[in-house]
């Protein structure tokens, strides 16, 4: 047996191998050890090897957890006893269970995607494709390759899918900075050699899959280089599961021109479904918008939060349905009860396709989708906007009423999950199953009625049919009797005053006794594959069907949602202007008690000012204004209302949010490198359509290296780009910038006996001080740690009062020409060391850059 086991494990070297003997799962060797641990499992030894083992009926609870510590698990079962050893029985891997491969429940969560990706680099394209094997999603798409945005590129669209694992061509592995930001994602890593990655095989792959002449029909042309990425990832898929996968329809394009986009950093910085704090889903824009009642639904809706809509149509006519379902509320909450009572239906489908659906999961399907059909009768029948209607043709509806027909037919309403417990098939579908239900549950009268058979035919009234366990069923006939007995019974047995008979129908009806528990197992497992089976030509249609609710139930949602929190409907507009009036932060609304939040307007205006530098205290909201405008612009791409009361809001290409930063040790980057790579993202990538949203960039660094910096990135955003752009700052010395577009906004403090209160009010204007000493008494530093702050404060005041005395034009701000400096005024600035310089000094040195220039 610990040679099978070898041989096997041989061919399964990456995986843990649960090896079946009887009714557990065994593992040995090092599959133990690592097992053991994880799984707080007994390490016993077997002939000296280490070994652990599971019950067999357990088996999903633990390689649920093996699947969380991003193990693999090749499940090997007995089959039969094996031909040339007597006793040993014949065992082999029927199936390979990987993170991004897993289909049941028990492996999944519920609500969110379960991403198989792979990324490759093919002829100067970075590569992507990407699956979830539980609902059957494929697609793929590439990137033109530009070295310098590589590692931002594959970050961004990681953060996006969130894969539980990924294949990676090894020369991408190959290079440590490309290397280290996959592994940032937590995923586990499948190395593939670079030859895999093969379009001509992979092509041939995709077209005999699909049974397809080319994927031009799909979106993608013959010679595409995502193709083999997308072949590869299905070859994995196909290998492990060791299935064809017919619910894996279509490989679809992921087109990146039709949606908004949002790097990594701000996806993070936004807290749209993790939040800075401990990455859980608490106080995220998910929570608040997320009031869907499926899985499919819940799913669905992230891909609309992390991909808002470009093209306005689009969105208006998600505007639209929404605005009918918050114009008819006794609607939306017969919607949303039906919707309540729908499974995740894709997921059940992902285990019919590959037989894994057990009958209740096919009474799952029936109850789901005949919900799904009342629903969209009674959306029809409301004359609802086409976006909110189903998009079904009449003959998938047709497919999916013969499924529903189908399963009640056969499948009973609570039917056991186990093939090996029977009760699963109604009665009257099978007759023989219905005679062998019968004799099963009625032994008895079955006996008696035969009796009275014989009785008849033989005349005599006292014969008895009885059972013990040396001869079976017989037919006892008194002595008396004898006479009488029939040339078909047949002697058995001789007593001293009665003689046992049987017959050919008493052997018969005993074998069928004897036999009948099993014998209805083996028809109803037979039947219920033989149906299963039938059903998955269907499949396509039931897919279709699930799609229609997600999308149905992410409308409700967002009307759900606007109802609830008071949000309204934005005007969505091909020019570039963006104006909100008194807009809200959805998240932090929410939790403060109602009434608190004060709402504040934004007004970007292509004509005027497209570029607002908001200044004041720290605790004064400038943050909250900033993220809230972005989560304004973004839930109006999505097609959802937003909080605010009004809201124009000017299409966008890409949405950028940095606002704050954090020492990233794991990248070996301090604070004010992390700054400086997303705000040089920024800068290398965004267009004049773009949203721009930015908070205290150059904070980092010292005071004259920050305002520098900050006012090079100011001047660069508005003159150079021209996007949209919020810019929130403590250096005061930017007000000054005296640039067409540009907008000075503050938020709002006031002074009363000597105590600052800040309303969270955004007007224009200028701040005059950012109140940090005040905040800091706030925040309960120790009284003399104030008091000599602010004796710092008044001293340093009155030497930069008295410099401006004795030599006012030398404390004149740069002029926004200060960006194109001559090369002495740079190699100067390159010389200076902040750390080891005096706020004197350095504005000696800026008296002298600036006299330089005007020369």
């Amino acid at each position: 047996m610990l040679d099978q086991y070898r041989r096997i494990k041989a061919k399964h070297r990456d995986e843990i191998l649960f090896f079946r003997l009887g009714d557990f799962y065994e593992m040995f060797n090092e599959d133990a050890q690592e097992a053991s641990a994880i799984l707080d499992l007994t390490l016993t030894k077997r002939q000296g090897l280490p070994m652990c083992g599971i019950p067999y009926h357990a088996a999903k609870a633990y390689i649920a957890r093996l699947l969380k510590a991003g193990k693999k698990v090749a499940i090997c079962e007995q089959k039969a006893l094996s031909n040339n050893k007597r006793g040993l029985m014949d065992r082999e891997v029927v199936e390979v269970i990987t993170p991004g491969t897993a289909l049941e429940d028990d492996y999944l969560e519920q609500g969110t995607n379960n991403y198989l990706a792979d990324i490759c680099i093919i002829d100067q394209s970075l590569c992507f494709a990407y699956l979830d094997v539980s609902t059957g999603e494929f697609r793929a798409f590439s990137l033109a390759f530009k070295r310098e945005m590589v590692a931002e590129t594959i970050r961004a669209e990681l953060y996006r899918l969130s894969p539980r694992e990924i294949l990676v061509q090894q020369s991408i592995l190959d290079q440590p900075k490309l290397f280290q930001v996959i592994r940032e994602c937590g995923s586990i890593i499948e190395a593939q050699p670079d030859w895999v990655y093969d379009i001509s095989h992979s092509l041939d792959l995709l077209k005999k899959k699909f049974g397809i002449v080319s994927l031009k029909g799909f979106g993608f042309e013959d010679n595409a280089p995502e193709i083999a990425a997308a072949g590869n990832l299905l070859e994995y898929v196909q290998e492990m599961i060791r299935k064809n996968c017919p619910h894996i329809r279509a490989l679809l394009p992921y087109e990146e021109k039709e949606y908004v986009l949002l790097d990594e950093a701000t996806k993070r910085n936004l807290e749209l479904v993790k939040n800075l704090s401990d990455s859980s889903k608490r106080d995220t824009l998910i929570e608040v918008i997320d009031k869907t009642k499926t899985a499919g639904g819940a799913r669905l809706l992230r891909q609309w939060l992390f991909q808002p809509l470009r093209i306005r149509e689009k969105i208006e006519e998600r505007l639209e349905a929404i605005s009918f379902l918050y114009h008819n509320q006794i609607l939306l909450t017969d919607i949303r009860k039906l919707l309540y009572g729908i499974l995740d239906i894709e997921r059940l489908i992902s285990r019919l396709a590959v037989d894994k659906a057990h009958a209740r999961d096919l009474r799952a399907i029936h109850d789901s989708i005949n919900i799904g059909i009342n629903l969209f009768a009674l959306i029809a029948s409301a004359q609802a906007p086409f976006e909110l209607t189903s998009r079904m043709s009449k003959e998938q509806l047709e497919a999916c009423k013969h499924v529903i027909d189908t399963i009640e037919k056969t499948i009973l309403e609570e039917p056991s999950i186990l093939l090996t417990e029977g009760n699963i098939i109604r009665d009257g579908y099978d007759k023989e199953l219905d005679d062998l239900r019968n004799l099963h549950k009625n032994t008895q009268k079955v006996l008696e009625d035969y009796l009275k058979d014989e009785k008849k035919r033989t005349g005599i009234q006292n014969l008895r049919i009885r059972y013990n366990r040396i001869i079976g069923y017989y037919i006892e006939v008194t002595k008396g009797n004898l006479a009488n007995v029939p040339s078909h019974f047949i002697r058995r047995q001789s007593l001293v005053g009665a003689e046992r008979y049987t017959t050919d129908r008493l052997a018969e009806l005993e074998s069928k006794i004897n036999g009948a528990q099993e014998r209805i197992i083996d028809i109803e497992k037979n039947i219920f594959i033989e149906i299963r089976d039938s059903l998955k030509q269907f499949i396509p249609a039931l897919l279709e069907c699930a799609s229609e609710i997600s999308r149905i139930d992410c409308l409700a949602s967002l009307a759900q949602t606007a109802t609830e929190q008071g949000f309204t409907k934005p005007q969505i507009e091909e020019e570039e202007d963006i104006e909100i009036i008194n807009g809200r932060h959805p998240v932090v609304e929410i939790c403060l008690p109602y009434g608190d939040f004060v709402p504040n307007s934004i007004s970007l205006s292509r004509k005027s000012n497209w570029f607002i530098l908001i200044t004041g205290p720290n605790m004064a909201g400038k943050s909250t204004v900033l993220r809230q405008t972005a989560l304004i612009v973004l839930l109006a791409h999505m097609g959802s209302f937003v909080p605010a009361e009004s809201a124009k809001i000017g299409l966008v290409d890409k949405i950028y949010c940095r606002v704050g930063a954090q020492d990233n040790l794991a990248r070996g980057e301090s604070t004010f490198l992390v700054e400086m790579h997303e705000t040089a993202f920024i800068l290398n990538t965004a267009t004049e359509k773009s949203l721009v949203i930015m908070d205290e960039v150059g904070r980092g660094t010292g005071t004259l290296d920050g305002v520098s910096i900050a006012w090079a990135v100011s001047e660069y955003l508005i003159k150079r780009i021209s996007c949209r752009t919020l810019f929130a700052t403590h250096y005061h010395e930017l007000t000054t910038m005296a640039i067409p577009g540009m907008r000075n906004m503050r938020m709002v403090a006031t002074e009363q006996d000597g105590n600052i209160s800040f309303p969270k009010r955004l007007e224009d204007g200028a701040s005059s001080g950012s109140y940090g000493i005040h905040v800091a008494n706030l925040a309960g530093l120790p009284k003399e740690v104030i008091i000599r702050a602010s004796e710092v404060e008044s001293h340093f005041n009155s030497m930069e009062q008295a410099l401006k005395e004795e030599k006012p034009e030398e404390t004149a701000v740069p002029s926004y020409e200060l960006f194109s400096a001559e090369d002495i005024v740079i190699e100067t600035l390159k010389n200076i060391d902040p750390n080891n310089i005096t706020p004197i000094k350095a504005l000696q040195i800026l008296s002298d850059l600036v006299e330089r220039l005007k020369q």
